[in-house]
């Protein structure tokens, strides 16, 4: 009965044994397979990476150009009579409170009136002076 029991158990773990050495192959092969697929979708992220990469590069040179040119265009004088309350704070020393009290001025037949009607400091007239207009 020990010997038959014996047998029986030696059996047993050779069919387990067999068992989980199919699964280890069967798990083998399936992580080839997913590793060669992983391998392919990284090539077709590489080359799509060097694409944008590449259109990235373009772009940030057109910006560049944009901003060169941009600041290589001297400003537009400032029209006070009609620019926003956001336009005048563009101007040097213009916070928000002194474009409204600006635009509560309005309107100006002169850029010298700016100053003079006591809207803003001689100083921040100065600053400004060159870039408003009146029309």
């Amino acid at each position: 009965m020990k010997t038959l029991l014996a047998a029986a158990l030696a059996i047993s773990l050779l069919l387990i044994s067999a068992c989980s050495n199919q699964d280890t192959e069967k798990t083998k092969q399936e992580a080839a397979k997913a590793t060669e697929q992983i391998k392919e979708g990284s090539k077709v992220a590489a080359v799509e990476l060097k694409k944008d990469a590449k259109q990235a590069a373009v772009q940030g040179k057109a910006i560049a150009e944009g901003v060169k040119q941009g600041l290589s265009t001297p400003d537009k004088p400032v029209n006070i009579n009609a620019a926003s309350k956001t336009k005048l704070q563009t101007l040097p020393g213009i916070d928000e409170e002194t474009a409204g009290r600006i635009i509560k001025g309005r309107p100006y037949h002169t850029t010298d009136e700016v100053g003079t009607k006591g809207v803003i400091s001689p100083e921040q007239f100065n600053a400004i002076k060159d870039k408003i207009v009146v029309r």
